[in-house]
């Protein structure tokens, strides 16, 4: 039996004495994280209360039922930071740290204090609350739970990134060299993870081959002692047969017992396992939304682009008299581009351009470009130019928010410069996405904007939800991110 003291010593990682002073418990983290953001729900509808009450319409102290004011805060509170602490544990059980979480915050927020309306109806007392009062509770509380959600995931992911905070004891056990690579090729002191100990099967097998079941039930009971959350099995898939014994060995101790297959491959992720018949069978890749899912979204699609197309129907006219004065050529045009798995459309736009190239063989814009009419560097500035795409999204080609699409020749180009780029393909494009709203914008001439840009919308359809879609429509409209590199 050895630690793991050596070989993150070896790495040129921390001392052991440093390192196990940094381990949280992961609850308490989780507690920190909802007393903070319960206490800043609480503040945000008491002090809404008191500024209208008092500051507003000069009430006397007395003359206000704190009480039951107190007793909603306190609820919205408990509320918000009940929601956040699970928000808390799916970042923490993310892999890949995801930049935002805002959404989602926007949601628990909203949730709390929508769910502590409806226990004041049921109780009778809501007609005892200002609607004012409550109106800007929920307001101002909007981007000050943005904020504090921002900044505790910012500050976190910071610490987690340097090696400064752990949250995750683990113990490793499997051949040397596989859990010598584990350990060290896996970066885990920087992922939120302490080893507590390890365990080579090379020192402990018999005659017979096999491992020794003392040694084994040892080391699960050494992993109580130290606490530790996860005993992790490190081994080839054609030892699977033989990793039967030792789980069978441990499973009278109330720990979690891991699969990690014995391979450099990083990149190469399994989501869950499911059953096919009387299998178990490891999946790879989950379909983004579900049937109920894609329903959602389609319906919520459809009403807004009738909606839309109805309501804008004035500002078409105008817009399609101001380019045709402008310069000659069509109102509008369509161009390929590459949408859901990959399947080609035409997508519609307003020309902004003396040129209206196919999408097969093009120039992507750029500052100052000189193809550009004069209304048209206005309507690319406000995005008017894309409007049209309402269209596209009634015939199914396209949703209201999604990864937005590139033209062939872009999609072929941008594809050879980062392997995920296609993965994007999964869901249908969008005439706005999540990328947008976070500035990743107009070109794509470096690694870097390419990178964000697929990161966003990757992270867009892993965690997709309508609360996301609503959001990213409304960041669309007042974000001023959302206009960066408009040109």
């Amino acid at each position: 039996m050895s630690t793991a003291e050596a070989e993150f010593k070896a790495a040129g990682f921390v001392e052991r004495r440093r390192y196990r002073r940094r381990t949280v418990n992961r609850t308490a983290l989780g507690l920190v994280v909802a007393a903070a953001e319960g206490s800043a729900a609480f503040a945000t509808v008491l002090g809404s209360a008191f500024i209208y009450h008092i500051l507003v319409l000069d009430l006397p102290v007395g003359g206000v039922d704190w009480p039951l004011y107190f007793i909603f805060a306190a609820l919205a509170g408990i509320l918000c930071g009940a929601f956040s602490t699970t928000a808390v544990s799916r970042y923490l059980d993310s892999g890949e740290r995801p930049r935002s979480t805002l959404p989602e915050s926007f949601y628990g927020w909203t949730a709390a204090l929508s769910l502590t309306l409806l226990l004041a109806f049921l109780l009778g007392s809501i007609g005892d609350l200002s609607r004012v009062s409550l109106t800007a509770a929920y307001l101002a509380g909007i981007p000050v739970m943005l904020a504090l959600r921002s900044f505790g995931q910012a500050l976190l992911a910071k610490r987690i990134a340097r090696g400064e905070l752990h949250y995750q004891r683990v113990a490793v056990l499997g051949k040397r060299l596989d859990v010598m690579n584990f350990l060290l090729n896996g970066d885990l002191w920087r992922q939120g993870h302490q080893v507590t100990h390890t365990l080579y099967l090379e020192d402990l097998l018999g005659a017979d081959g096999d491992p020794g079941r003392a040694a084994i039930a040892e080391f699960a009971r050494t992993s109580l002692k130290k606490r530790t959350d996860s005993i992790v099995i490190v081994s080839s898939f054609d030892d699977l047969n033989a990793i039967e014994g030792l789980v069978d060995e441990m499973k009278r101790f109330a720990l979690n017992i891991v699969y990690a297959p014995a391979t450099a491959n990083r990149t190469l992720k399994f989501l869950d396992v499911v059953p096919i018949g009387a299998n178990n069978a490891v999946r790879f890749i989950r379909k983004p939304l579900s049937d109920v899912s894609v329903f959602s979204k389609r319906a919520m699609d459809l009403a807004l682009a009738t909606v839309g197309l109805i309501v804008l129907t004035p500002v078409f006219a105008v817009v399609a008299l101001a380019i045709k004065l402008d310069s000659p050529g069509p109102v509008i045009y369509r161009q390929a581009r590459r949408g859901f798995n990959g399947e080609t459309f035409m997508i519609w736009k307003f020309r902004s351009m003396r040129v209206t190239e196919s999408g097969h063989a093009m120039q992507q814009a750029q500052r100052g470009d000189s193809r550009i009419t004069t209304i048209g560097r206005f309507i690319r500035a406000t995005s008017i130019d894309e409007l049209p795409q309402l269209v596209n999204v009634l015939f199914g080609q396209m949703s209201i928010v999604g990864p937005r699409p590139h033209a062939i020749v872009h999609d072929d180009e941008l594809g050879k410069v980062l392997a995920t780029y296609a993965h994007r393909q999964r869901i249908k494009p969008g005439i706005t996405g999540w990328a947008q709203v976070n500035g990743f914008r107009g070109e794509t001439s470096t690694f870097e904007a390419v990178q964000g840009r697929t990161l966003h919308d990757l992270h867009y359809i892993d965690n997709w939800s309508i609360v996301m879609d609503v959001w990213i429509i409304i960041l669309t409209v007042f974000s001023v991110r959302t206009h960066r590199n408009v040109f």
